[in-house]
């Protein structure tokens, strides 16, 4: 009789390869994870629109290169999100989702120490290339986590909540930094992108598809068309 319950019983490591955290705790940090990551995603594209005059000031540039400041970060976003998804059925959730938010990070620090203009219009080109592979990722990562319908949608209510909060405290936020420095607004997103990668540490990797569709070419079209018509 055991043995038949046993045998019944999803195993550990059949849980492991199906991607989903072993345990409720598991899949709350992968939703905090997920959380944070489209947080700062959100809060970023506002904190540089307040910090427009002073990064202006700062560097003496004019208005078209301020700009590509905000121009730069959208482009990469849009053009790369078209193929995001396929990078991150073919590294896996949790593995394209951390290094997105690996790129994000370390372009945000690009950002806050960038000497000059052109320095940074290329860092926040690299920021928005993170973004683009946050956003599919934290939402496989969701999926992953609630496997359940119901709870997968009260969880994606959650992550959007996220977004929500980082539009409203961008404009307020961007504002109070940029009394300190313009710099400022990109440094703050260092903290929170340990703390998601912390976060997303705590839960287990997730299968690879490494036959997922790719089409180079029309990546490559995207930025290019994109790029040419901003």
């Amino acid at each position: 009789m055991s043995r038949s319950v046993a045998s019944n019983r999803p195993s550990a490591s059949a849980d492991t390869a199906a991607g989903r955290p072993r345990t409720a705790n598991g899949a709350r940090w992968a939703l905090a994870a997920a959380l944070l990551g489209f947080f700062v995603m959100t809060l970023d594209a506002l904190l540089v629109n307040v910090a427009l005059p002073d990064i202006g000031r700062g560097f003496g540039g004019g208005m078209t290169g301020l700009q590509w400041v905000v121009d730069g970060y959208t482009l990469m976003f849009a053009a790369l999100l078209l193929s995001a998804g396929s990078v991150t059925d073919r590294l896996g959730a949790r593995q394209a989702f951390g290094a997105g938010l690996v790129v994000f990070t370390v372009a945000s620090a690009a950002c806050g120490f960038a000497p000059s203009l052109g320095v940074l219009l290329a860092a926040r080109l690299v920021q928005g290339a993170g973004a683009a592979v946050i956003m599919p990722a934290s939402l496989a990562l969701i999926r992953e986590a609630f496997p359940d319908p119901a709870r997968r949608a009260r969880a994606i209510s959650v992550w959007a909540m996220g977004g929500s909060v980082g539009a409203a405290a961008g404009p307020v936020l961007g504002g109070v930094l940029s009394q300190l420095s313009w710099r400022m607004i990109f440094f703050v997103n260092l903290p929170v992108g340990v703390l998601a990668l912390f976060l997303l540490a705590r839960t287990v990797r997730s299968p690879r598809q490494g036959d997922a569709p790719f089409d180079r070419t029309g990546q490559i079209a995207a930025v290019a068309a994109m790029g040419g018509l901003a």
